[in-house]
Protein backbone atom coordinates (compact mmCIF):
# COMPACT_ATOMS: atom_id res chain seq x y z
CA UNK A 1 0.00 0.00 0.00
CA UNK A 2 1.50 3.55 -0.94
CA UNK A 3 1.93 6.10 1.67
CA UNK A 4 0.19 9.73 0.43
CA UNK A 5 1.71 12.76 1.46
CA UNK A 6 0.74 16.33 3.23
CA UNK A 7 0.71 17.75 -0.44
CA UNK A 8 -1.27 14.79 -2.16
CA UNK A 9 -3.75 14.57 0.64
CA UNK A 10 -4.75 18.24 0.15
CA UNK A 11 -4.94 17.93 -3.74
CA UNK A 12 -7.46 14.99 -3.43
CA UNK A 13 -9.29 16.31 -1.05
CA UNK A 14 -9.68 19.50 -3.12
CA UNK A 15 -10.95 17.05 -5.94
CA UNK A 16 -13.36 15.59 -3.60
CA UNK A 17 -14.42 19.32 -2.63
CA UNK A 18 -14.75 19.92 -6.71
CA UNK A 19 -16.88 16.16 -7.19
CA UNK A 20 -19.23 17.38 -4.18
CA UNK A 21 -20.20 20.51 -6.01
CA UNK A 22 -20.39 18.86 -9.17
CA UNK A 23 -22.63 16.01 -7.72
CA UNK A 24 -24.67 19.31 -5.24
CA UNK A 25 -24.75 16.91 -2.25
CA UNK A 26 -25.30 18.19 0.71
CA UNK A 27 -22.82 19.12 2.88
CA UNK A 28 -20.95 16.86 4.32
CA UNK A 29 -18.11 16.91 7.40
CA UNK A 30 -15.31 14.85 8.40
CA UNK A 31 -13.33 14.17 11.11
CA UNK A 32 -9.69 13.35 10.71
CA UNK A 33 -7.82 11.14 14.08
CA UNK A 34 -4.68 9.48 12.92
CA UNK A 35 -2.00 9.41 9.91
CA UNK A 36 -3.51 11.76 7.71
CA UNK A 37 -4.33 14.42 10.98
CA UNK A 38 -0.59 14.29 11.65
CA UNK A 39 0.56 14.63 8.03
CA UNK A 40 -1.85 18.09 7.64
CA UNK A 41 -0.11 19.36 10.58
CA UNK A 42 3.36 18.80 9.20
CA UNK A 43 4.01 15.95 12.43
CA UNK A 44 4.50 13.44 9.81
CA UNK A 45 5.99 13.18 5.97
CA UNK A 46 3.43 10.74 5.12
CA UNK A 47 0.71 8.36 6.27
CA UNK A 48 -0.34 4.57 4.53
CA UNK A 49 -4.22 5.32 5.66
CA UNK A 50 -6.83 8.16 6.27
CA UNK A 51 -8.70 7.50 9.27
CA UNK A 52 -11.99 9.87 9.11
CA UNK A 53 -14.52 10.02 11.09
CA UNK A 54 -18.30 10.50 10.73
CA UNK A 55 -21.32 11.73 12.93
CA UNK A 56 -24.32 10.18 11.18
CA UNK A 57 -25.24 7.20 9.02
CA UNK A 58 -26.74 10.09 7.04
CA UNK A 59 -23.60 11.76 6.47
CA UNK A 60 -21.93 8.30 5.89
CA UNK A 61 -24.24 7.61 2.94
CA UNK A 62 -23.24 11.28 1.68
CA UNK A 63 -19.48 10.26 1.48
CA UNK A 64 -20.27 6.45 0.40
CA UNK A 65 -21.72 8.54 -2.66
CA UNK A 66 -19.05 10.90 -3.24
CA UNK A 67 -16.42 8.44 -3.22
CA UNK A 68 -18.08 5.61 -5.39
CA UNK A 69 -20.28 7.66 -7.53
CA UNK A 70 -18.41 7.50 -10.98
CA UNK A 71 -17.67 10.95 -12.63
CA UNK A 72 -15.51 12.12 -16.10
CA UNK A 73 -11.86 12.27 -14.70
CA UNK A 74 -12.15 11.92 -11.36
CA UNK A 75 -11.61 9.33 -9.07
CA UNK A 76 -13.65 6.48 -7.96
CA UNK A 77 -12.41 5.12 -4.66
CA UNK A 78 -12.69 1.22 -4.68
CA UNK A 79 -14.82 -0.35 -1.62
CA UNK A 80 -12.49 -2.92 0.10
CA UNK A 81 -14.96 -3.88 2.71
CA UNK A 82 -17.99 -2.56 4.67
CA UNK A 83 -18.63 -3.77 8.18
CA UNK A 84 -21.06 -6.51 8.12
CA UNK A 85 -23.53 -4.86 10.87
CA UNK A 86 -25.36 -2.30 9.63
CA UNK A 87 -26.18 0.36 12.28
CA UNK A 88 -25.64 4.10 13.15
CA UNK A 89 -22.38 3.94 15.77
CA UNK A 90 -19.71 1.79 14.73
CA UNK A 91 -20.70 0.64 10.84
CA UNK A 92 -16.76 1.04 9.01
CA UNK A 93 -15.72 0.76 5.60
CA UNK A 94 -12.39 0.93 3.94
CA UNK A 95 -11.75 2.56 0.18
CA UNK A 96 -8.42 2.49 -1.97
CA UNK A 97 -7.67 5.66 -3.70
CA UNK A 98 -7.64 3.67 -7.16
CA UNK A 99 -4.11 5.23 -8.28
CA UNK A 100 -2.18 6.33 -5.25
CA UNK A 101 -3.10 3.55 -3.27
CA UNK A 102 -3.43 5.05 -0.07
CA UNK A 103 -6.93 3.95 1.95
CA UNK A 104 -9.30 5.96 3.89
CA UNK A 105 -10.83 4.11 6.90
CA UNK A 106 -14.00 5.67 7.37
CA UNK A 107 -16.10 5.28 10.47
CA UNK A 108 -19.52 6.33 12.35
CA UNK A 109 -19.55 8.14 15.67
CA UNK A 110 -16.89 5.23 16.83
CA UNK A 111 -13.62 3.71 16.03
CA UNK A 112 -13.22 0.50 16.01
CA UNK A 113 -15.77 -0.31 18.51
CA UNK A 114 -13.59 1.63 20.64
CA UNK A 115 -13.46 5.10 21.48
CA UNK A 116 -16.58 7.39 20.12
CA UNK A 117 -15.98 10.95 18.38
CA UNK A 118 -17.64 12.66 21.18
CA UNK A 119 -19.18 16.21 21.17
CA UNK A 120 -16.19 17.92 23.45
CA UNK A 121 -13.85 16.41 20.59
CA UNK A 122 -16.00 17.62 17.75
CA UNK A 123 -15.82 21.18 20.06
CA UNK A 124 -12.19 20.93 19.95
CA UNK A 125 -11.63 20.07 16.17
CA UNK A 126 -10.68 22.54 14.05
CA UNK A 127 -11.25 23.19 9.83
CA UNK A 128 -7.04 23.57 8.62
CA UNK A 129 -6.81 26.68 6.38
CA UNK A 130 -6.19 24.87 3.41
CA UNK A 131 -9.84 23.64 3.57
CA UNK A 132 -11.43 26.90 4.73
CA UNK A 133 -13.15 27.63 1.30
CA UNK A 134 -15.08 23.92 0.97
CA UNK A 135 -18.78 24.27 1.35
CA UNK A 136 -19.42 20.91 0.75
CA UNK A 137 -16.85 18.46 1.98
CA UNK A 138 -15.65 19.65 4.88
CA UNK A 139 -12.32 19.21 6.66
CA UNK A 140 -11.67 18.83 10.49
CA UNK A 141 -9.03 18.25 12.30
CA UNK A 142 -9.24 16.61 16.13
CA UNK A 143 -7.23 18.17 18.16
CA UNK A 144 -3.70 16.48 19.22
CA UNK A 145 -4.74 15.65 22.51
CA UNK A 146 -7.96 13.42 21.47
CA UNK A 147 -5.56 12.36 18.33
CA UNK A 148 -2.92 11.48 21.52
CA UNK A 149 -6.08 9.20 23.08
CA UNK A 150 -7.77 7.62 20.19
CA UNK A 151 -3.68 6.38 19.22
CA UNK A 152 -3.09 5.19 22.58
CA UNK A 153 -6.09 2.92 22.26
CA UNK A 154 -5.78 1.84 18.68
CA UNK A 155 -2.12 1.90 17.95
CA UNK A 156 -0.85 -1.81 17.59
CA UNK A 157 2.91 -0.76 18.92
CA UNK A 158 3.69 -0.72 14.82
CA UNK A 159 7.07 1.51 14.39
CA UNK A 160 4.89 4.36 12.55
CA UNK A 161 2.30 4.16 15.26
CA UNK A 162 4.98 4.77 18.51
CA UNK A 163 6.52 7.41 16.89
CA UNK A 164 3.84 9.22 15.98
CA UNK A 165 2.56 8.93 19.77
CA UNK A 166 5.81 10.22 20.36
CA UNK A 167 6.13 13.38 17.82
CA UNK A 168 2.65 14.14 18.93
CA UNK A 169 3.85 14.69 22.95
CA UNK A 170 6.98 16.52 21.73
CA UNK A 171 4.22 18.94 20.40
CA UNK A 172 3.35 19.56 24.38
CA UNK A 173 0.27 18.16 25.06
CA UNK A 174 -2.11 19.54 27.44
CA UNK A 175 -2.75 16.30 29.46
CA UNK A 176 -5.87 17.32 31.73
CA UNK A 177 -7.87 17.15 28.50
CA UNK A 178 -6.64 13.61 27.95
CA UNK A 179 -7.98 12.73 30.76
CA UNK A 180 -10.86 14.87 31.34
CA UNK A 181 -12.23 13.12 27.78
CA UNK A 182 -11.30 9.23 29.32
CA UNK A 183 -13.25 10.07 32.17
CA UNK A 184 -16.07 11.60 30.01
CA UNK A 185 -16.14 8.32 27.64
CA UNK A 186 -15.81 6.04 30.57
CA UNK A 187 -19.11 8.20 32.47
CA UNK A 188 -20.60 7.24 29.21
CA UNK A 189 -19.59 3.25 28.55
CA UNK A 190 -17.83 1.61 31.57
CA UNK A 191 -17.24 -1.24 28.79
CA UNK A 192 -14.14 0.76 27.94
CA UNK A 193 -12.27 0.37 31.43
CA UNK A 194 -11.23 -2.69 29.55
CA UNK A 195 -8.69 -0.64 27.31
CA UNK A 196 -7.02 0.92 30.35
CA UNK A 197 -4.46 -1.72 30.98
CA UNK A 198 -3.03 -1.52 27.37
CA UNK A 199 -3.10 2.28 27.85
CA UNK A 200 -0.84 2.24 31.03
CA UNK A 201 1.43 -0.27 28.79
CA UNK A 202 1.53 2.28 25.79
CA UNK A 203 2.19 5.08 28.22
CA UNK A 204 5.31 2.83 29.88
CA UNK A 205 6.35 1.87 26.35
CA UNK A 206 6.17 5.84 25.27
CA UNK A 207 8.75 7.08 28.75
CA UNK A 208 11.10 4.04 27.89
CA UNK A 209 12.01 5.70 24.34
CA UNK A 210 11.58 9.59 25.46
CA UNK A 211 12.34 9.98 29.05
CA UNK A 212 9.99 11.59 32.31
CA UNK A 213 7.65 13.39 30.82
CA UNK A 214 5.70 15.17 33.28
CA UNK A 215 2.56 14.99 31.71
CA UNK A 216 3.00 11.07 31.39
CA UNK A 217 3.15 10.69 34.73
CA UNK A 218 0.36 12.04 35.33
CA UNK A 219 -1.88 10.12 32.94
CA UNK A 220 -0.24 6.90 34.12
CA UNK A 221 -1.35 7.98 37.45
CA UNK A 222 -4.48 8.49 36.25
CA UNK A 223 -4.93 5.78 34.62
CA UNK A 224 -3.07 2.96 37.39
CA UNK A 225 -6.07 4.66 40.01
CA UNK A 226 -9.07 3.77 37.56
CA UNK A 227 -7.83 0.44 36.22
CA UNK A 228 -8.47 -0.81 40.26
Amino acid sequence: MSAVTRGKIISKFHLLEKKAELLNIEPLEVYLIGGGNLALRGLKSATKDIDIVVLSRGQFSLLQDLLETPLPKLPVYVRQYRSRWDYDLGMSTRYLHPLQGFSLDVFVKRVLNKLYLSESMVSRAEAPEEFSSHELFKVMLVSKEDIFLFKSVTSLERTRDVEDLIALVETGLEYEIIIQELENQLFKDESLRSLVPGMIHRVDLLMKQIGTVKGLIRLKEYLKEISG
